[in-house]
């Protein structure tokens, strides 16, 4: 028998996109800093408790009656802080969901990319909110993969070319996020164009999304290569600043956890796939227009190997 109760939670079916703020700017995200004090943000409301799936959650986690999420809010729409301070996207609304599923709270903490795999190797917290799954990382992460996703370059509107290959852009100045994947990508590109007797590629690296975007919007660079999520919905957005050029599909986003909680993992893998069963999960990606982009499967760890 399910019961119900008040959390840290989403609405359940319809309801569920008049419940949830609209997006900010997505602009305005990417003030991830080092902390992992909780923010708060999410609507408490009821929400089905699946009891089975409860009985699932280990009793270390029980007994807090919570679990933390670390996440680098820099990727709109998928994680971001809100004109509020808060955060929103689509994972905060799918684990906040899974959470009172499972009966639990759950604190959405502050975080940056490179601090993901050595909290959860530490046990800092119990979910990484997201980052891509590559075969490299499942040595000691677990991860629930969610969503599909890419790589894109944005440039300015007013950019003559309409479509770009890597391969244009010798001699311009690209900006990434430090330790992405899209930093391997602009190195390849790089060592290519110079192979082919032309100019490098010139480097803008960043410590979130944000500052990359504005790095662009201010002319200091010609583009940023970074995930297609983030990167499409900006150019929609925004279509008087940015316009993308260029994307692929790559591996897919998981939600990570610690390579020995294989207790708490199942639990939650089966809070999610319940949201796909009720059709919740297929709501929240349509609410942040990520339909495309769908993986109701939730596999585990099927993530590629990272490119050389």
């Amino acid at each position: 028998m399910k019961k119900f109760r008040n959390g840290l939670a989403l609405v359940t079916g319809l309801s569920l996109l008049a419940a949830l703020s609209a997006c900010a700017n997505p602009s305005s995200a990417g003030t991830a800093t080092d902390s992992d004090a909780p923010t708060g943000g999410n609507t408490a409301v009821e929400v089905a408790v699946d009891e089975e799936i409860a009985a699932m959650v280990p009793e270390e986690i029980r007994s807090k009656g919570s679990f933390t999420v670390s996440i680098n809010p820099d990727i709109a729409p998928i994680k971001y802080v809100d004109e509020n301070g808060k955060m929103a996207g689509l994972v905060p609304d799918l684990l906040t969901h899974a959470g009172a599923v499972m009966d639990l709270d759950v604190n959405l903490a502050k975080g940056t990319f490179d601090g993901m795999i050595p909290g959860i190797e530490s046990n800092r917290f119990e979910v990484i909110g997201s980052i891509n799954d590559f075969k490299e990382r499942q040595a000691t992460v677990d991860f629930i993969d969610y969503l599909k996703t890419g790589s894109a370059i944005l440039v300015p509107a007013d950019t003559e070319a309409d479509e770009m290959t890597p391969q244009d852009l010798c001699g311009l100045r690209v900006g990434y996020g430090r330790g992405t994947v899209q930093q391997g990508l602009i190195e390849e590109a790089s060592a290519e164009c110079q192979a082919a007797g032309k100019e490098a590629i010139a480097v803008s690296p960043y410590g979130d999304g944000g500052a990359a975007l504005l790095g662009v919007k201010s002319g200091q660079d010609d583009a940023y290569w970074g995930d297609a999520q983030s990167l499409l919905y900006n150019a929609k957005t925004t279509p008087e600043a940015y316009k993308v050029v260029y994307k692929d599909v790559a591996g897919p986003y998981g939600i990570g956890l610690n390579k020995e909680n294989t207790e708490f993992r199942d639990a939650l893998r089966e809070a999610l796939l319940s949201m796909v069963e009720d059709g919740t999960y297929d709501e929240v990606l349509k609410k942040w227009g990520q339909e495309e982009y769908a993986l109701p499967e939730l596999p585990l760890n099927t993530g590629p190997a990272l490119e050389k």
